[in-house]
Order: structure tokens, then sequence, then C-alpha cells
């Protein structure tokens, strides 16, 4: 026997919340100073293991960091984010 709780919470019940984007003053993007400009070139190694200094000490890497910049590796180095 099904019980009847499971027969009542159907996901067809579900309250379906739209995204409506109109209700947002500016839009859903953040405006860019005029004249800004980014660099999208893939960060060097370098620039991996500054971002991957967790403790404030850069000529110590510990384990955390050494997991830190293999994943910021991984991520970065190979899928640099682009406009």
């Amino acid at each position: 026997m099904i019980p009847l709780l499971a027969l009542l919470a159907t996901p067809a019940m579900a309250e379906i919340v739209p995204m409506d984007f109109s209700l947002m003053d500016d839009g859903p993007w953040i405006e860019l100073p005029e004249g800004a400009a980014f660099d999208t070139a893939p960060p060097t190694y370098d620039d991996i293991i500054a971002m991957s200094d967790l403790d404030g000490n850069p000529d110590v890497i510990t384990a955390k960091e050494q997991e830190m910049i293999a994943l910021l590796s991984q991520v970065l180095g190979t899928s640099p984010i682009t406009n």
C-alpha cells in the first residue's frame, strides 16, 4: 500500500518561482567602469603559486598549498577564462 503522503506530495504540486530579471533595476549584469581592461591570458605558474598562498608566507609551501597549486593548475592552466 502506498502511503497517503506519497500520493499528496507530487512534483507537479511544487511551487515554481520564475527568474524574472525585469524586476531588477540594472539587470542581471554588473556595470563595468568605462575603459576597464582585463587580462584574459592564462596565469603563469608563479601567479598560481601566489594565488595558493594560504598562510601568508610565500617562502613556505605547505601540503594544503600544494593541493591548491595542483587544483588551480588544472583548472586555470588548461581552461583559461576568456571573454
